[in-house]
């Protein structure tokens, strides 16, 4: 199984030993995108210098630590190119709106993976993937869209924000943690 590269986006607090004797670090934040979990970005270390400096912002810089893991679509439910995976995710958020448990505009997808995790009973996957469309603005300096034709919103996104969210800290077999920038 091919082995990739993930990055994870940390403010510096000027704690660089304690980043990597105990990182990963994981997100609980109620808003977070796929839900509890220790979140990366996905082969491009571009995304996570994006995150550094224009999503999350972080007023005392970022440091940016590299990890390696294997995508097994036996244990990575994959949003992103698993036409499975994204049949079920449709498929409950299908339920969900016959329920009346789904406001267009209003429900999230951590509320609807929160859901599957309900209704599977046994959902067995160590990782969520996602792209994340329109996360990179096409104005900034991190994007990396070309339109198919002029005047169209149509494009490639030769970078695209893939996210993973690891449910455990060494799912999908990822190792290592090391800050990787700043150099140092």
């Amino acid at each position: 199984m091919p082995t990739r590269k993930a990055y994870q986006t940390l403010e510096d607090r000027d704690n660089y030993d304690h980043v990597e004797e105990y990182g990963p670090f994981k997100c609980n934040h109620k808003n977070a995108w796929l839900g509890s979990g220790y979140y990366f970005w996905d082969s491009f270390i571009e995304n996570a210098h994006w995150w550094g400096k224009e999503g999350a912002k972080y007023k005392n810089g970022y440091l940016i630590c590299e990890s390696s893991f294997e995508l097994n679509e036996e244990e990575c439910f994959n949003l992103l190119d698993n036409p499975d995976h994204i049949r079920t995710f449709n498929h409950i958020k299908e339920l969900m709106k016959e329920n009346n448990l789904y406001i267009e505009g209003e429900t999230t997808v951590a509320r609807i993976i929160h859901q599957i995790k309900e209704i599977i009973q046994v959902f067995h996957y160590e990782a969520i993937r996602v792209y994340g469309v329109n996360s990179v603005s096409f104005g900034s300096t991190f994007s990396h869209r070309t339109n198919f034709t002029s005047n169209r919103i149509q494009y490639l996104d030769t970078m695209p924000a893939i996210q993973i969210c690891f449910y455990n800290k060494n799912g999908l077999n990822r190792k290592g943690f090391k800050i990787i920038y700043p150099p140092e």
